[in-house]
């Protein structure tokens, strides 16, 4: 699903209504683009992970790093993109995709990337024990992979004069500091759903504790 959807954003036309040099990075501008790539990478590996052989050392070292990145990255991010997507979409849609979209961008396409990831992602959490790091190495991945992504959608603003998001172009400077500051403890808020998500489908010893 998630690599006919990447392959379906190959064909998307450019975006109307914008200015020439806005089209730079193109699809790679936008956390949702990230986000799927990241889906997909994890499930893709997921699957050759339990084509192996269980007894194979490789095996559990694999298990452990795909069990890092479902916990510090995939599930909370996933969370993320569903929760800030339909959020704002809620509040005004022309925030975050604005109606002339539409026209470019099918209805399908649009929920494998903004809706069906969260309940892929619970049925995940539900069938599969996952063993989360400490929490503190947890967060530190979703505040990388976050720090990552935000420097990026700031040197676009800052060197290409390119705001990624609607939303973003019509706040003041002091209110978008709020708005990354706020998006970075969403992004933890998410990892601790995430974390008792497990717990509450798996119980307490999923997560290593500090010594």
């Amino acid at each position: 699903m998630y690599f006919c959807a990447l392959v379906r954003y190959e064909y998307l036309p450019p975006m109307p209504h914008v200015r020439s040099h806005e089209h730079y990075a193109g699809r790679f501008k936008y956390l949702t683009y990230w986000n799927l790539i990241v889906q997909f990478l994890f499930f893709a590996a997921s699957c050759v992970i339990d084509l192996m052989k269980t007894s194979s050392g490789n095996y559990y070292r694999l298990t452990r790093i795909r069990d890092k990145m479902f916990a510090g990255i995939v599930l909370p991010y996933g969370i993320f993109v569903v929760a800030m997507f339909w959020g704002l979409y809620t509040i005004d849609r022309e925030l975050i995709f604005p109606k002339v979209l539409e026209s470019i961008f099918p209805a399908w396409l649009n929920h494998v990337s903004h809706t069906v990831i969260l309940p892929v992602l619970l049925m995940e959490t539900y069938t599969v024990k996952h063993r989360h790091p400490r929490r503190q190495e947890g967060l530190k991945y979703a505040a990388v992979f976050g720090l990552i992504y935000m420097i990026w959608i700031l040197y676009l603003a800052i060197a290409m004069n390119i705001w990624v998001y609607p939303v973003l172009r019509i706040l003041n400077w002091p209110q978008k500091i709020v708005f990354f500051v706020l998006s970075i403890m969403v992004q933890f808020f998410m990892y601790l759903i995430g974390e008792k998500l497990n717990c509450l489908c798996h119980g307490e010893s999923i997560v290593y504790k500090t010594k």
